[in-house]
């Protein structure tokens, strides 16, 4: 690797591996060189080694076993797709380069679980959509996502295959209400096998949940929505600023 490339040295190395995957030179389900083989070879740091492992991780191109080795699960990348979040302008926008897939619809009460999660007294009626969310134009799904409504709303069904749909834009249109805040909480899960199957992951693999509350007039709960995204489909970026400092 030429120390005249402006790349790190992990990325190099990555970038080289990727291509001897490609190139058949470590097949899919051979074991990579060990880390101190490999820090010789290209006289870099294990350290290095390391970072350049974690980059091919995260494209899925190898997974990593304690006792084992480093074994090659695929000879191409993943496809991903991140979408970077900071305002709530930034989400209308997502959801505006997306399209849902309704699943099922189920009327449900809320019981002390459900309720915890919507915020909501044990017993009240919402309307349950079940769906995917899609990159308009490709067939992998973003996430899995339940929405839930108030049963007044119901009819918005029709709409949610719609291209360039939101749900809480959907309230807007069709029953004169306006969102006005978005709450979100964000956590880490494992993906149950039946989510899992949807999505094309491995069950209990990692994923992201995130709750939004939508929020309308008089701090009125609108709509709420649960999203699991798989590992490395979605992305975060949030920015602080201390109040009086220009650019």
């Amino acid at each position: 690797m030429s120390p005249q490339t402006a790349a790190p040295r992990y990325r190099q190395l990555a970038d080289t591996l990727i291509r001897d995957i490609g190139a058949g030179k470590y097949p899919v389900g051979t074991l990579l060189p060990p880390e101190f083989e490999l820090s010789e070879r290209y006289g870099v740091s294990r350290h290095t080694v390391r970072e350049a492992f974690r980059r091919l991780a995260g494209m899925g191109l190898i997974s990593r076993h304690p006792g084992i080795g480093t074994r090659v699960r695929a000879k191409s990348a993943e496809q991903r797709y991140l979408a970077s979040l900071s305002t709530l302008a930034d989400l209308f926008q997502y959801t505006k380069r997306t399209r849902l897939k309704l699943l099922a619809e189920h009327r449900v009460q809320a019981d002390a679980p459900l309720a915890a999660m919507l915020r909501c007294k044990r017993g009240q009626a919402w309307i349950e959509f079940e769906t995917c969310r899609y990159l308009i134009g490709t067939a992998q799904p973003i996430s899995y996502t339940q929405i839930y409504v108030y049963p007044g709303y119901a009819a918005i069904r029709d709409h949610l295959g719609e291209r360039s749909v939101w749900v809480y834009g959907l309230v807007e249109r069709y029953y004169g209400e306006r969102i006005v805040e978005v709450q979100q909480e964000i956590g880490a899960v494992s993906i149950e096998p039946r989510i899992a199957a949807i999505l094309g992951v491995k069950p209990r693999s990692a994923g992201l949940q995130v709750l939004r509350y939508y929020i309308g007039r008089g701090k009125r709960l609108l709509s709420v929505s649960m999203n699991i995204y798989p590992e490395n489909r979605f992305k975060f970026s949030t920015r602080w600023r201390l109040e009086g400092e220009q650019d």
